[in-house]
């Protein structure tokens, strides 16, 4: 097998977590016709299909996926062997790499952790990398970030444990929050202690969705995207959009009860909690089966859960 090398393998393996040649070749900076035509030669090579080619971009095979879990095992070894022999590498660094969703908690643990242990550090290499379910669970399993930090509703458990699995990722529980709506406090349902389904029904449902709402979204929220058990229905691409749209409309939003992370200075949601709903909102951090857990990934999990500990408790 003369023609895999250990730069074809990077490129299965960026491809297979961005679903797209063109976007690995954007994150490598290599040309798309580069790795079509590596992926095409190590095809051949070993004699199996890697990807489907599809309209939206590359899914890998169930055969192109055992290969690439396999190939990214070399590459960690490989990194390993650079990080521990080569003289370039012997530099002490501070690392921590995080892929996580939009979370208050994140951010100052994130903060914190390098106030607390690498402000003064001559060599750093942070990173926190905010992206979707899908890209934050590829990039724990290739390796790309060391820990992720991910919601899902209790509803969609199953799925989302599975997925885990697939992708040799362990998990473990932050929190589980209530569910509840966002609204503005000039909302005519602000002032009630709590509301049901149908006292929702005549107001825009804001549905925030940074997934494609064409495959399976671990944080779903109550719709699931069913035209059927909603009247009206806003769907928003943005964070940004969707805080606006709850500050200025009677629209809605559908999350945890997020106030006693303070995310607002000035115009503060409403969060009343909607009482015919069994599921809650789950999070919880990742790291890949075969990832030595580093000092500094353990002070900052401890960080993260000081954080979430030292918040007012959330009403179930």
């Amino acid at each position: 097998m003369s023609n895999i090398n250990l730069q074809t393998l990077r490129y299965i393996s960026a491809v297979e977590q961005t679903g797209s040649i063109s976007r690995a070749g954007q994150q490598l900076y290599v040309s798309h016709s580069t790795i079509s035509r590596a992926i095409k030669e190590l095809e051949n090579e070993i004699g199996i299909t890697l990807f489907q080619r599809t309209s939206k971009g590359a899914v890998a095979t169930t055969a192109g996926l055992e290969f690439i879990r396999q190939a990214r095992r070399l590459l960690m070894d490989m990194e390993q062997l650079e990080n521990r022999y080569y003289e370039r590498n012997q530099i002490v660094q501070n690392t921590l790499l995080v892929a996580s969703q939009r979370y208050t908690a994140v951010t100052n643990a994130f903060m914190k952790y390098y106030k607390t242990y690498c402000q003064d550090s001559e060599y750093l290499n942070l990173a926190l990398l905010e992206d979707t379910t899908d890209q934050i669970i590829r990039m724990v399993a290739n390796h790309t970030c060391h820990i992720g930090v991910l919601h899902y509703t209790s509803d969609q458990e199953e799925a989302f444990f599975n997925r885990l699995n697939l992708m040799e990722l362990q998990w473990h529980l932050l929190e589980s929050s209530p569910i509840a709506i966002q609204i503005r406090k000039e909302h005519p349902l602000a002032n009630e202690p709590f509301v049901t389904i149908s006292m929702l029904e005549d107001y825009p449902h804001i549905v925030y969705v940074d997934e494609d709402i064409t495959h399976i979204n671990y944080c779903s929220d109550i719709s699931h995207f069913s035209k059927s058990i909603y009247k009206k229905r806003i769907v928003v691409r943005d964070r940004g959009t969707m805080r606006q749209m709850v500050n200025n409309t009677e629209g809605y939003y559908i999350g945890c009860d997020a106030s006693r992370f303070n995310y607002y200075s000035e115009t503060e949601p409403v969060y009343v909690p909607i009482k015919d709903v069994e599921f809650r909102l789950n999070t919880v951090w990742v790291r890949h089966t075969h990832h030595f857990f580093t000092e500094a990934e353990k002070n900052f999990i401890d960080l993260l859960n000081d954080f979430l500990t030292s918040l007012p408790n959330q009403v179930s």
